[in-house]
């Protein structure tokens, strides 16, 4: 309805720029489609947006009966990154991200399709909370801290698709230790099934040991892992320039947006929000859009935000009764004396008096 055309069977291999001087104009997109090489000749009307980089690039799938398959294929979106940073260093280093990832990095996640109501109650005694209560479950990802592949899973609004059945739990599952045995099954999480992976997760979730083989059943719970050789990616050391900047200096029509581009925003990666931000910086700059990207929450510099993650994080307790560093000879008459005042104030909004 926009004029917006999908093609598909497509690839884009590169996108020739001249570079010469301080300006840099894309002239020319090189691709195959359905099998056959094309070339787009572009003017500086032409505006191109490249997404550099992809952590789900090259994904592959295993099943509850047989592990993903590991690669290290590169695949279209960093291929067309480093043809494009051979065409300048202001292009960014490519290499950086997708080369020598280490061994114990994240290469593995995992959904879990929980079928049986007898592993709910494993779960709830964690979380707290009714699993099909349509809330929001464990809140936040929970990481088992003595886990040897330190496993993690999280649990969010059911249902989670519109089609599961009302009695079906999902569970995302991932370990981000992947060369190393688990405790139960004594695998890398990288060889394992994910009836392999079921098994580790339910032992450290305090099935009795005599159970988790039943339990782990695909009738019981059909979990599917999928090997992602990028999803560290994100997360390697880098410096200043190797990302590209969203616009690069000089830049006529070329920009690049995603989370493999450097944007001033005081942003984080791994987010849709700084994909979403270096979309409207790059829109904005080269079309020359006079409009601010919006300004990133700054939490950290909210005293009512910091009071209030002070109170969940301590269990939703005053602090009366929160086990602080402080003589109880002091304690008191502080607490007294913050009554009545500003601070005191937000803190009784925060309910911390």
């Amino acid at each position: 309805d926009h004029h917006v055309k999908i093609e598909y069977d497509t690839q884009v291999k590169n996108v020739i720029v001249d570079t010469q001087g301080h300006q840099k104009h894309a002239k020319r997109i090189l691709l195959t489609q359905a099998g056959k090489d094309k070339v787009i000749e572009l003017t500086d009307n032409d505006l191109v947006f490249v997404t550099n980089g992809s952590i789900t690039e090259s994904s592959t799938y295993g099943s509850h009966h047989q592990a993903a398959r590991p690669t290290q294929a590169l695949g279209g979106s960093w291929k067309l990154w480093e043809n494009l940073a051979r065409q300048s260093a202001d292009f960014g280093h490519p290499d950086v991200f997708c080369k020598n990832l280490p061994g114990r990095s994240w290469f593995i996640s995992a959904t879990a399709t929980v079928k049986n109501p007898q592993v709910e109650p494993y779960i709830e005694r964690l979380t707290k909370r009714d699993l099909h209560d349509g809330k929001v479950n464990t809140g936040g990802i929970i990481t088992v801290t003595d886990s040897n592949w330190m496993l993690s899973w999280t649990i969010h609004r059911q249902p989670h698709f519109k089609k599961q059945k009302e009695n079906e739990t999902i569970v995302w599952i991932y370990g981000l230790y992947s060369n190393t045995k688990g405790n139960y099954i004594k695998k890398r999480i990288v060889d394992c099934t994910g009836e392999e992976i079921t098994k580790e997760w339910l032992y450290h979730l305090g099935v009795p040991e005599a159970l988790i083989d039943d339990l782990a059943k695909e009738s019981s719970i059909n979990t599917v892992p999928v090997y992602m050789p990028f999803i560290t990616s994100y997360f390697m050391p880098r410096v200043k320039g190797d990302r590209p900047d969203v616009v690069p200096e000089g830049s006529a029509n070329l920009a690049f947006i995603g989370n493999f581009a450097e944007s001033p925003s005081r942003d984080t990666v791994f987010t849709t929000e700084y994909s979403v931000r270096t979309a409207m910086e790059a829109v904005y700059t080269l079309l020359d859009v006079d409009r601010g990207v919006p300004e990133v929450f700054n939490s950290i510099y909210d005293l009512r935000e910091l009071m209030r993650a002070m109170y969940y994080m301590n269990d939703k307790k005053p602090l009366k009764d929160m086990d602080l560093p402080i003589p109880k000879i002091v304690e008191k008459p502080l607490l007294k004396k913050l009554q009545g005042t500003w601070i005191g104030e937000l803190m009784e909004q925060q309910h911390l008096l």
